[in-house]
């Protein structure tokens, strides 16, 4: 495997991305495919080596970067978990300048992105937006039907509560502005405390990262990863920006504005909350079938929680999903190009 590490501005006009762009060696052959790694909160694409280097091991040239609060890009900046006061259109943004740095050498490979988590949130909005970019879709972690799980009622009503409190006195703000960094501070805290009581509510395990994995170790070097953030305070407008993401994504006008012929792979774990306990991912798939797209393919881990990648009950499973969707998807001849001009964008109706 041949790695180049490069930098590009965020459309925040505050951060330098960083990058990274993984090539098979010579002897595999010609490239069969570009793979775009969209990773998920508190995380990094590193994380996902092995996934990585099995796919170059196939001729795949992979493609991934650190958001923006995230990994070494907040490293390198030194804010982590701050969208940079763009929105969560940044993150779109900045994976559609990815996809056309990584066209510059590889104009007609197939395209399918992969999306984890919040990164699945991520993807699916680069898709309504930019519907002929992308050959193919992987949805990891699928974030889907929070309320089902009794999650985001709680966040929006606290949401809510937070915006009046912030909001109602502008003078009072300017007279005081570390009331309002106190103020947000406090909501911040408070919203956390309701997503890791909720998201822990099914579990025997006394321990706020439960719903990551049922392996300890695993929950265990996802909180220690130096280059992750789960144990950082995100900031108020982070907060704002992904529950925002996710209130658009999971609309019922996403699967309208998908492209039907779009192969997608939906994947998630019967225990993970995030995904309504696997129930979302058939919620989901079942609203794109309705809109008429043929081309979706459903898988529900029994025993895995959020992080599949990692669950030994899961883990070699994802990974010869995500290969026989990729197989499928190049077989099919789904080419495309991008031309000089920017990619086109669909707003929602």
């Amino acid at each position: 495997m041949i790695v180049e590490e490069f930098s590009y501005p965020s459309a925040n006009g505050r951060d330098e991305i960083t990058a990274w762009l993984y090539r098979p060696e010579e002897e595999t052959g010609p490239p069969r495919a570009l793979f775009q790694l969209i990773h998920g909160y508190a995380e990094h694409s590193r994380r996902y080596m092995p996934m990585i280097e099995g796919l170059t091991e196939k001729g795949v040239v992979v493609v991934a970067d650190d958001h923006v609060g995230h990994g070494a890009t907040a490293l390198s900046s030194g804010t982590w978990l701050d969208t940079g006061g763009t929105g969560y259109q940044t993150f779109i943004d900045d994976e559609l300048a990815l996809t056309k740095i990584a066209r510059e050498s590889y104009p007609d490979l197939p395209l399918i992105l992969f999306g984890h988590s919040w990164g699945s949130m991520i993807a699916r909005e680069y898709v309504s937006q930019c519907p002929d970019l992308a050959a193919g879709l992987i949805l990891s972690g699928v974030v889907e039907q929070l309320t089902s799980a009794g999650l985001d009622m709680e966040v929006l009503s606290q949401s809510a509560r937070a915006a009046i409190a912030l909001n109602v006195s502008p003078k009072l703000r300017e007279v005081s502005p570390r009331l309002r960094a106190s103020s947000e501070e406090e909501v911040v805290t408070e919203l956390a405390s309701v997503i890791a009581t909720k998201a822990t509510a099914r579990y025997e395990e006394d321990d706020p990262m439960a719903w990551v994995a049922t392996d300890v170790d695993a929950r265990r070097e996802f909180l220690e990863d130096p280059l992750g953030a789960p144990a950082r305070q995100p900031s108020f407008d982070f907060f704002r920006d992904l529950l925002g993401l996710y209130i658009r994504v999971g609309s019922d006008r996403f699967p309208r504005r998908v492209r039907k012929d779009l192969p997608i792979l939906i994947m998630s774990g019967d225990q993970d909350p995030m995904g309504n306990y696997g129930e979302g991912a058939y919620h989901l798939a079942n609203k794109l079938w309705k809109e008429g797209h043929g081309h979706v393919r459903t898988r529900v881990f029994p025993g895995a929680r959020h992080e599949i990648q990692w669950e030994g009950s899961s883990r070699g499973g994802v990974r010869k999903e995500i290969l026989r969707f990729l197989d499928d998807v190049v077989e099919a001849g789904r080419k495309v190009s991008v031309d000089e001009a920017p990619p086109r964008r669909q707003a929602y109706s």
